[in-house]
């Protein structure tokens, strides 16, 4: 038999199966299309900006494991990368550039709604706002408290937390830089805003399981009879 040249259309579709993919790439692992031919990916150098945000993560530089990337040049030649992770939203200025944190607000509260209670040598706030909607890994942005007349002051109030726990819809808590002391008995002041950022994801896939309950509907048709 002689030998035939295929031609294979660039991309890879995962909208169809593999059978019905039929002169196409169904899976791939570490290449790119270039004039629609497959290329190998050379591979990976590390990045090491950093971001402006004032809460770090514990390792890396960015919060989150990244979801999306999205690179563009704009019109004054910025060359900008988007990085979408489960946590926080990023656009990089440059390789190795910084990282700045334009993650979307959700709500913010109007002034007075937060209130804010600690407990004597313990770091764990307890946070009050009535019907909040976040939950735990969430972050907010706090404004506008006093000290609670401790240790706990303003600037360490007023700052960007993850929320530890979620309590009820009503209260959950973060988690302060110092432990709180005997004379943290205020609760914040009546000024206090809380400007809450879109709600998280979570770091690994997770496939929903389970019983679904179908309801058919059944249709009659009616033969009119003769009169």
């Amino acid at each position: 038999m002689p030998l035939q040249k295929l031609a294979f259309r660039p991309g890879v579709n995962r909208e169809n199966t593999s059978y019905a993919n039929e002169g196409g790439y169904y899976a791939s692992n570490k290449i790119r299309f270039r004039s629609g031919q497959p290329e190998k990916v050379g591979g990976w150098a590390a990045d090491t900006g950093t971001t402006t945000s004032a809460l770090k993560p514990t390792t890396g530089v960015l919060w989150g494991v990244t979801r999306g990337l999205w690179n563009w040049l704009n019109l004054t030649g910025y060359n900008l990368l988007a990085l979408g992770t489960n946590l926080k939203y990023y656009i990089q200025n440059g390789a190795n550039g910084y990282s700045y944190d334009v993650t979307p607000l959700r709500s913010t509260t109007t002034a007075g709604e937060v209130t804010f209670a600690a407990t004597n040598g313990s770091k764990t706030i307890t946070v009050t706002d009535i019907a909040h909607g976040a939950q735990a890994g969430d972050f907010v942005t706090f404004s506008g408290a006093v000290s609670l007349g401790g240790n706990i002051t303003a600037t360490i109030l007023n700052a960007e937390f993850q929320i530890t726990t979620y309590i009820s819809s009503n209260q959950y808590t973060i988690t302060a830089s110092v432990n709180a002391n005997g004379s943290d008995s205020g609760n914040g002041g009546a000024s206090v805003v809380g400007a809450y950022q879109i709600t998280t994801g979570t770091d690994i896939y997770t496939q929903n399981v389970g019983w679904v309950l179908a309801l058919g509907v059944v249709s009659f048709l009616v033969q009119p009879q003769p009169s």
